[in-house]
């Protein structure tokens, strides 16, 4: 079933179920809703509630619910309702008036043990369909706001966004120091795995999320580790002389994908990670290098200028010498990355500008498409745990910092901009709700 038929079939069914819904115009354009107008007035701090925490609480839901694509986020400026009404006492016809479908009120209360009411309501009848009670520490009670929302777009959509509690990894260069770094997806709860003053490079998630690999010349030579991100326990993981990068973690946890030079040529090989035991996937004069696992572990997808210049491959890995070339465009593709969902290549190419933009391979009809254009360098594309959004570097704003993007490219959010150099991001596949 398409993507186009399931968002039909969601919103019949919510049509049926929830008598509310009944006045709400829903349009279905190439498989997003374009004409539903979301209205998320400002979360009310009532009750010694901390009212810098609740405008954050505001815009993450704002941002989340945008991202996603399938709503007009209403500017605030055009509201006629204060944001201090309570939601039994809403006018929804002053709603009505600045074209909003749907309305999200909410108040936050207490100081450290906070309580978060949200509400969802249908404006063209007064209807509320969804609330939410939640009480948490005022670290954490901005998830609660996802939950929420991630609630809220599976009511309207059927899809489920879930990439709103998963964390990403990525290496930050501050003056001499190089660190180990894993944020929430929206840049917050920053926290530094490991540093030193050697080069890291390439951070990977194993495929349980508990561990990071990654390269590092801490030995004068670029060395493989794994380091645990509760315990901080760093572990060697292949030493060969030459180049030990590039780890890609199997599904099922048991091995990885890398590239070893130690026979004086870049090659792809898969490593047990149990014993150490390697199987060499690739065997040629050109450099193969990057790969990584589709979700079913039964391909890899990576890169190799055995026909003069970079570009994708993939090569099955009950069968290596089997090897098929994903991209004939371009003459500098890098950076493959199979979406979990196994829909996607997504890669950075090179343009004829010599611009590194994000592009997307589909699988199934071979189409590529463009998700970054005129916005400076863009590289090291990593999927989200639901296939939905992607994460990558950018120097659009000077420096490298993080953006994510949903799949179509027409949403782009910068997450994380630090002190340094913020490069090789990669999305963990775990998820904490």
């Amino acid at each position: 079933m398409s993507f186009h038929s399931r968002i039909i079939i969601a919103v019949f069914i919510i049509l049926i179920a929830i008598p509310a819904f009944a006045q709400i115009k829903v349009e279905v354009t190439d498989g997003s809703i374009s004409q539903y107008n979301m209205a998320v007035a400002a979360v009310s701090a009532k009750e010694q509630a901390d009212a810098v925490l609740a405008n954050e609480i505001t815009e993450a839901m704002k941002m989340t619910l945008d991202i996603t694509g399938y709503f007009k986020i209403l500017d605030p400026k055009s509201f006629l309702e204060k944001a201090d009404v309570p939601a039994a006492s809403t006018d929804f016809k002053s709603w009505i008036n600045v074209g909003a479908n749907g309305l999200i009120k909410g108040t936050i209360k207490g100081s450290d043990n906070v309580e978060l009411e949200l509400f969802f309501f249908t404006v063209a009848d007064g209807k509320q369909v969804l609330a939410k009670k939640y009480k948490s520490s005022a670290k954490t009670i901005k998830k609660a706001a996802y939950r929420f929302v991630n609630e809220l777009v599976m009511l309207l959509t059927g899809e489920d966004f879930s990439f709103m509690f998963s964390k990403i990894a990525f290496v930050e260069k501050s003056g001499d120091m190089y660190s180990l770094v894993t944020i929430d997806f929206d840049g917050s709860d920053k926290k530094v795995v490991h540093a030193e003053k050697k080069i890291i490079l390439l951070p990977e998630w194993s495929a349980d999320g508990k561990k990071i690999y990654f390269t590092s010349y801490e030995q004068n030579n670029p060395n493989l580790y794994s380091i645990d991100v509760k315990t901080k326990q760093k572990k060697l993981v292949s030493s060969h002389e030459g180049l030990n990068t590039s780890p890609s973690s199997h599904p099922d946890n048991k091995s990885i994908a890398l590239r070893l030079s130690k026979d004086g040529n870049a090659e792809i090989y898969v490593m047990n990670t149990q014993n150490g035991e390697l199987t060499r996937m690739t065997k040629n004069m050109a450099i193969d290098t990057a790969p990584s696992f589709s979700p079913d572990g039964k391909e890899i997808a990576f890169v190799s200028n055995r026909s003069g210049n970079p570009h994708i491959y993939r090569l099955w890995t009950d069968n290596p010498a089997k090897v098929e070339r994903i991209t004939e465009q371009g003459k500098y593709n890098q950076d493959p990355d199979y979406s979990p969902d196994g829909k996607y290549i997504a890669f950075t190419g090179r343009d004829e500008f010599f611009a590194f933009d994000i592009f997307l391979f589909e699988l199934s009809t071979r189409n590529i498409s463009r998700l970054t254009q005129k916005q400076g360098k863009n590289e090291s594309p990593s999927f989200s745990p639901d296939s939905k959004m992607l994460v990558f570097s950018s120097d659009r704003k000077g420096r490298n910092s993080l953006y994510i993007s949903n799949v179509k490219g027409d949403k782009q959010i910068l997450i994380y901009s630090g002190e340094g150099e913020t490069v090789s991001p990669s999305w963990s596949s775990e998820i904490v709700k």
